[in-house]
């Protein structure tokens, strides 16, 4: 029963994204903010590192071409993006300590990168219509600040649950 209840949360995750996503633009301080929820990098963060890499790059790969499919029009950034940063955060954790408080500001740090080269993506293709400095005011801030609240959230659930689902498969 624990197999399929990973996959199922995933998928939970993946289509509350979309959700989350319709309060968004907002306004506030007197300007527009676009909070983009990145939930889904953040849950695939904590499986590589609570549960299983292998099933990381997997789940990176599978929802990133999900998020590729329902989301944006190209294919292959989000699938090729979120095992990338997987294993960038991997292999930053293996040189610093790997409590719950290191993990969540690095998946800050990684949500970062990741808006970052989609914008930087999306500038190239001629997609993106505005500045940096209004990316990063309008929707970068805001983004780091809405999955913030997240992790704080839901990290330590998510950790706790991983790591007991881990040692029930030995």
């Amino acid at each position: 029963m624990t197999r399929l209840i990973l996959p199922l949360l995933g998928v939970i995750i993946f289509y509350s994204e979309s959700i989350f996503a319709t309060f968004s633009p907002i306004e506030a301080f007197g300007d527009t903010r676009f909070l983009v929820p990145r939930f889904l990098f953040v849950f695939i963060l904590f499986i590589s590192v609570y549960y299983k890499q292998r099933t990381a790059y997997i789940y990176g790969f599978t929802f990133g071409f999900m998020y590729d499919l329902f989301f944006t029009g190209i294919i292959g950034i989000y699938m090729f993006l979120f095992p990338l940063l997987v294993y960038i955060a991997l292999a930053i954790l293996k040189l610093i300590n790997q409590n719950i408080v290191v993990v969540g500001v690095l998946g800050l740090f990684l949500i970062a990168v990741l808006e970052w080269i989609v914008y930087q993506f999306n500038l190239l293709i001629g997609v993106a219509g505005v500045d940096f400095t209004t990316f990063a005011t309008q929707r970068l801030y805001s983004t780091l600040l809405f999955n913030s609240l997240f992790i704080l959230l839901l990290a330590y659930p998510f950790k706790s649950w991983m790591i007991n689902v881990r040692q029930g498969e030995n």
